[in-house]
C-alpha cells in the first residue's frame, strides 16, 4: 500500500506545481497513459461483446437446422408485421399531405 500513496503523493506534489515545464511531462504522461488504457479496455469490451453475439446467433441457427421446433422462438409474427405497414403507410401519406400542401414563401427582394 505504501507504493499507491507514495505515487498518489508525488502525483498531487507534481500537479501543485504543474505550471513547472519539468512537472508538466509526468501529468501528461499519466493522462496519455490512462487513456491509452481505457481505449485498450474498450476495444476488449467490445470484441468479447460481438464474439459473444456471434455465438449467441451461431446457437440459434444450430437450434433451428436440428429440427427441434418447440425450442426454437417464433421469429415471424404476421399482425406485427402488417401493424408495422399499416404505421408506415399513414406516415407516408402524412408525409405527401404536408408536402403537398407546403405554404409559398414571397421572395423578400421584391
Amino acid at each position: 500500500m505504501k507504493i499507491f500513496s507514495d505515487t498518489f503523493n508525488r502525483l498531487r506534489a507534481l500537479h501543485r506545481a504543474r505550471h513547472e515545464p519539468e512537472n508538466l511531462r509526468p501529468l501528461a504522461d499519466v493522462y496519455w497513459r490512462s487513456m491509452l488504457a481505457f481505449m485498450l479496455l474498450s476495444i476488449v469490451g467490445v470484441i468479447a461483446f460481438g464474439l459473444w453475439q456471434f455465438v449467441v446467433v451461431v446457437e440459434n441457427l444450430s437450434a433451428a437446422q436440428s429440427g427441434n421446433s418447440s425450442a426454437s422462438p417464433v421469429t415471424f409474427n404476421r399482425t406485427k408485421l402488417e401493424g408495422v405497414l399499416r404505421a408506415y403507410d399513414a406516415r407516408q401519406a402524412q408525409y405527401d399531405a404536408s408536402a403537398s400542401g407546403a405554404a409559398t414563401v414571397a421572395d423578400p427582394s421584391r
